[in-house]
């Protein structure tokens, strides 16, 4: 019989086999034995839809370090790597007793929920797309029934930094370079007016060699990007998008030349082999502290110049393409407080027009 009492209690059992072995799948607990017939014809029905039982027995920790272990394989760049190693180790931190088939809806999104105590929705919010790459999979294959990552919801126990700490106005921007313009040059402070003139990524400009740029067409040709850990990499940059040609302006090369008569004999990748993004990073620290600017990351100059470009009326798909955006739409997610001040500025000028 599939159904038995135990004292109290009812009892199923469901057998299946696994490789031609028969096996028995049992659950107790049941207060009536309505309970439990309903399981078995649950348990069942899903055996005859594919569920594999064997595997989602097994302990999620041990089915996600599999999966990361093959995906890692696949041939991803080393940042990713690292950030899925991070993600790994909070996994294990906080799911290390939960079985895959215990991994529904409602256990990741409390799995979610505890991380938004320490972190910021943004930061909870790309630890749920990793590990849900895994969950994923496992619902594609049909080791799980549901889909877990499903409408989640996204906590966090503090904003991110306010939008405006991330980007120079023009005038500090102008500031900025034009210092750098007037002073000696050195490698980070032409590493900063690069990234500030071009709005390139820090990897793509630390992987530069002379033969990208194109001084006849006052180019830049961006073609690879540096990872930044050790042992550093020169890989293919971040989206299909990211190989790009970036015009600037003639001024820029006439700084190229100062930077190649200072540093006459430097690596294929003229800001040398070994240095990280930490270099120019701190070199900007220094400087916005020296020249009483706003102080922002190295990846803000990026968004300092995509702002610059925006409010002088610059059209996005054309910021898009030179930022190396995957899709204009990121873009326009990215800079959304920045086109909506166009957008007034343009709608106060229709009023103008129509104005008596």
């Amino acid at each position: 019989m599939s159904v038995e009492k135990q004292r109290k209690t009812w009892r199923a059992i469901v057998s299946y086999q696994v490789d031609g072995k028969r096996k028995k799948a049992t659950k107790g607990g049941f207060k009536y034995k309505s309970e439990a017939l309903a399981y078995e014809t649950m348990l069942k029905a899903k055996l005859n839809q594919g569920y594999d039982i064997e595997s989602s027995k097994q302990l999620f920790t041990e089915f996600y370090d599999t999966w990361l272990d093959n995906h890692i394989k696949s041939g991803i760049k080393q940042q990713t790597i690292a950030n899925h190693i991070a993600t790994q180790t909070i996994v294990h931190e906080h799911l290390q007793d939960v079985t895959l088939e215990q991994m529904n809806r409602k256990r990741y999104q409390q799995f979610l929920d505890d991380l938004s105590t320490t972190r910021t929705a943004s930061s909870v919010h790309q630890i749920s797309m990793r590990v849900g790459m895994c969950l994923k999979e496992a619902f594609s294959d049909g080791i799980i029934k549901t889909d877990p990552t499903f409408n989640l919801k996204f906590k966090g126990t503090h904003e991110s930094k306010p939008t405006d700490l991330k980007f120079l106005e023009e005038d500090e921007f102008n500031k900025l370079v034009k210092y750098i313009e007037d002073t000696p040059m050195t490698a980070p402070n032409f590493m900063i007016y690069t990234a500030a003139l071009s709005g390139m990524r820090a990897g793509e400009i630390l992987a530069l060699t002379y033969a990208d740029f194109d001084i006849k067409n006052s180019k830049i040709l961006v073609t690879k990007s540096k990872t930044n850990r050790v042992p550093y990499q020169y890989t293919t940059p971040k989206t299909k998008q990211s190989v790009r040609e970036i015009t600037m302006p003639t001024y820029y090369f006439e700084q190229l030349e100062r930077f190649k008569k200072m540093f006459p004999n430097t690596d294929e990748h003229i800001f040398g082999e070994k240095t990280s993004q930490s270099v120019p990073s701190y070199r900007l620290r220094c400087l916005t502290k020296d020249l009483d600017i706003k102080p922002i990351s190295f990846h803000g100059l990026r968004h300092s110049h995509a702002s610059i470009l925006i409010n002088n009326g610059v059209d996005i798909a054309y910021v898009s393409e030179r930022l190396g955006h995957s899709s204009v739409s990121v873009t326009q997610k990215v800079y959304f407080h920045f086109l909506k001040k166009a957008r007034e500025n343009e709608e106060e000028k229709m009023l103008n027009v129509f104005k008596k």
